[in-house]
């Protein structure tokens, strides 16, 4: 059988069987010199690779022998599982079992690949299963001389409340169905019509941890709208609650700012959560929850209540991303951008903003259409970077509702010239806070030069101005000096707001201060 390999590379290596009756083909590190893994550290190895698996056929990726025997390196996640469908890179987790110090050398064979078919099943819900010898024997129930009797045995449906039996691991649930994934499981026709157990009619319909899930799906727009506001909302009330992971993401928002979700910046105040969370989101991430390793890595990332460590980071974020977690994808992606924790490649980059927008992902949508139409590490096509952009921003994501609005005013920008249009996709990013978008659309109004227009401009720059923005209190400190716009004429206000936006560096309030009194501004007196 042949199959098409891509080498992202020129360093790559092609994998190679050892034998001509060797199962598995062995993989090579493609690293920027010796790599070392402390006792109980994993690192993520590059091999510099891409398949095209033929479609019913999985790459798997095991230890080499030796390798794991000799010196205990082996994969963290003991096999990993190449999907037909996926064409990024394989990387290989190595694992360090052993009690000293491993180094890995580039061109080194760090694990084998296996190819082989494998069947895809419909599973069909039913109210029986057909009786064996071991019936509901769990883990340890064969191999001990005794075989349960039959009338002990019990289907599934029998036991009332079945589809609440166990929490499920999303981190381990069908990659291809995240969306699906993170909405609530529907219990069997059987559970349905099962009384209920008189100890659960007090519980509440939704418990904290429900509530998170929720939010998180508004947050990422993955089997929700795209709605940071209303993730909030959710995340505030489970955080209230008493949901570890809501009160973190809160936090974490604190740290960065959240403008669409009128969420002020905090640091101190966010990283100080964070870190005192630190063990509580740790045994999260453990118990399968990749939003909490999504987190992790994003504190990592900004040393968010935690010692900054990028590079662990990209190791988080490739392990949801290996579970087709699409938001860890598109982190991956930004990581290989902005060489964070890992050497800069726009390929990489390109090849996980692609994943992650495939499987709907807003935000990664919009990444791929900037490199799609700044020709970053894939060739120029703005046609089709527009293309992502309307995507994103159908989705409700403001960046790609300002951005796809600003090309309907442009030329050659990958989309025909339409105002009207402009302005809708402007005021619907403005309209979520977007201040990009509030600036633009404000300077479209004041150059309509009409009474209506002005009102409308005047109207978008005291938004702005009021979240700060230099352009907008520089724009508004006009339009209080005339009154024009229908605002109030106020010199002194005007003054005021033409030194806030000097002071914040815009050069045209500076300029202006020095024409209307005749001195250069002096940082901030007003």
């Amino acid at each position: 059988m042949e199959m098409p390999i891509k080498l992202l590379d020129p360093r790559a290596k092609v994998p190679t069987y050892g034998s001509p009756d060797a199962a598995g083909a062995d993989l090579y590190a493609l690293t920027d010199g010796a790599v070392t893994v402390q006792p109980g550290e994993t690192v993520l190895i590059h091999t510099g690779i891409a398949l095209e698996l033929p479609a019913g056929y999985a790459g798997l990726i095991y230890p080499r022998s030796g390798l794991a025997t000799k010196r205990g390196l082996a994969p963290a996640n003991k096999v990993g599982v190449v999907d037909p469908d996926y064409r990024g890179e394989v990387m290989v987790a190595l694992h360090n079992h052993s009690a000293v110090p491993q180094t890995v050398a580039d061109g080194e064979r760090i694990a084998q690949l296996v190819v082989t078919p494998f069947l895809r099943v419909d599973f069909t819900p039913t109210d029986t299963l057909s009786d064996t010898v071991r019936g509901a024997g769990g883990f340890g129930s064969t191999g001990t001389g005794a075989s349960p009797a039959p009338e002990a045995r019990t289907s599934a449906a029998d036991t009332p409340h079945a589809a609440y039996a166990a929490p499920r691991t999303a981190y381990a649930e069908t990659p291809r169905a995240q969306s699906a994934s993170r909405t609530s499981e529907q219990p069997t026709q059987a559970a349905k019509e099962a009384p209920p157990a008189p100890d659960r009619a007090a519980e509440p319909a939704i418990t904290p941890n429900a509530l998170t899930e929720e939010a998180l799906r508004y947050y990422h727009g993955l089997g929700a709208p795209y709605d940071r506001r209303q993730a909030v909302k959710l995340l505030r009330a489970a955080a209230e609650s008493g949901d570890t992971l809501a009160t973190a993401q809160l936090a974490y928002l604190s740290c960065i700012g959240d403008e669409v979700a009128g969420i002020e910046p905090d640091p101190e105040h966010g990283k100080q959560t964070l870190a005192q969370l630190l063990p509580q989101l740790k045994t999260r991430a453990e118990l399968g929850s990749p939003d909490a390793v999504l987190l992790l890595g994003n504190m990592l990332v900004g040393g968010f209540g935690i010692p900054m460590g990028p590079r662990r980071a990209v190791e988080l974020y490739y392990r949801a991303s290996e579970a087709d977690f699409a938001p860890a994808t598109n982190a991956m992606g930004q990581c290989y951008a902005s060489a964070t924790g890992v050497r800069a490649d726009d390929l990489r980059a390109i090849a996980c903003f692609r994943r992650a927008a495939e499987a709907g992902y807003a935000p990664a949508q919009y990444n791929l259409g900037v490199c799609l139409f700044n020709g970053k590490g894939v060739r120029q096509d703005k046609k089709e970077a527009v293309r992502w952009y309307a995507a994103a921003a159908e989705q409700g994501y403001a960046p790609a509702q300002y951005l796809l609005g600003k090309h309907y005013f442009q030329v050659m920008s990958g989309v025909e010239n339409n105002p009207a249009k402009g302005i809708e996709w402007l005021t619907r990013a403005a309209e979520q806070g977007n201040i990009r978008a509030m600036d633009y659309l404000a300077d479209v109004y004041h150059h309509a030069g009409n009474r209506e227009a002005d009102t409308r401009a005047a109207h978008w720059y005291a938004v702005a101005a009021g979240l700060g923005d230099p352009h907008a209190l520089y724009q508004l400190a006009r339009y209080t000096a005339t009154g024009r716009g229908g605002v109030i004429r106020d010199p002194e206000r005007a003054r005021d707001l033409l030194a806030r936006s000097a002071s914040a560096g815009n050069r045209d309030a500076q300029r202006l201060w020095l024409e209307l009194y005749g001195v250069p501004f002096s940082g901030g007196s007003v």
